[in-house]
C-alpha cells in the first residue's frame, strides 16, 4: 500500500515534466513530417498532439501543485522550439514560398522575439529575488501563433486559401513584437538593477 502511494506521488510530481520532454521530442517528428515526406496532414495530427501536450503539463502541474524549476525553464521553451521549427519550416515549402505567404522578415522577428525573451527570462529567473514578470499579452500571442501554424497546416492539406496566410501572419507578426515589447517595459526596473547593480 505504501509503494503504490509512493509510487503515485512519484508519477504525478514528474507527469509535466515528462509532457514537456515529449512535446521537445515530437519537434523532430513534427519537421520530419513536414519537410521530408511531405504528409502535411501526420505534420497537423503530431502537432495537435504537442499543443494538447502543452496545455496538459500545466493542467496536472497546478491539478497535483507540482510546480518546478524544471518545468518553468524548459515548458516555454519547449513552446518555442515547436513554434519556431514551424515558422522555419514553413520558409522551405515551396507552395508557401513561392507566394510569400510566410516570408522570412515575418520568421526572424517572430524567432527574434522568442528567443530575446527566453534569455530575459533566465538573466532575470537566475537571480534569487527577482522573476520574470508576465502579462495576459503573451496568450493572445501564443493563441495567434498557433491559430496561424493550424490554418497554414489546413491550407497545405487542402491547397488552397494560401492568399489569407499572408495577412494572417502579418497579424502574428505584429502582436508577437508587440508582446516582446511589453515584457521588456514590464521587467524594465527588475532588468535595470540586475545590470547596473541599482
Amino acid at each position: 500500500m505504501f509503494y503504490r502511494k509512493s509510487c503515485n506521488q512519484l508519477i504525478k510530481k514528474y507527469i509535466p515534466n515528462i509532457l514537456t520532454l515529449f512535446r521537445i521530442f515530437l519537434v523532430p517528428v513534427f519537421i520530419f513530417q513536414l519537410l521530408v515526406i511531405h504528409d502535411y496532414f501526420a505534420a497537423l495530427l503530431v502537432f495537435a498532439l504537442a499543443s494538447i501536450s502543452d496545455w496538459a503539463d500545466g493542467y496536472f502541474a497546478r491539478k497535483f501543485n507540482v510546480a518546478s524549476d524544471f518545468g518553468a525553464f524548459f515548458d516555454p521553451l519547449a513552446d518555442k522550439f515547436l513554434v519556431l521549427s514551424a515558422f522555419i519550416s514553413f520558409l522551405y515549402i515551396e507552395s508557401l514560398s513561392s507566394i510569400g505567404s510566410v516570408e522570412l522578415w515575418m520568421v526572424i522577428i517572430i524567432a527574434f522575439r522568442d528567443l530575446s525573451i527566453t534569455i530575459l527570462r533566465i538573466i532575470i529567473n537566475s537571480k534569487g529575488n527577482y522573476k520574470l514578470i508576465t502579462t495576459n499579452v503573451a496568450k493572445i500571442k501564443t493563441a495567434f501563433q498557433l491559430i496561424s501554424i493550424n490554418f497554414i497546416l489546413l491550407t497545405l492539406i487542402v491547397s488552397s486559401y494560401f492568399e489569407f496566410i499572408y495577412y494572417l501572419m502579418v497579424v502574428t507578426t505584429g502582436i508577437t513584437f508587440y508582446t516582446g515589447f511589453h515584457y521588456y517595459y514590464s521587467n524594465a526596473k527588475q532588468l535595470s538593477s540586475i545590470l547596473f547593480n541599482k
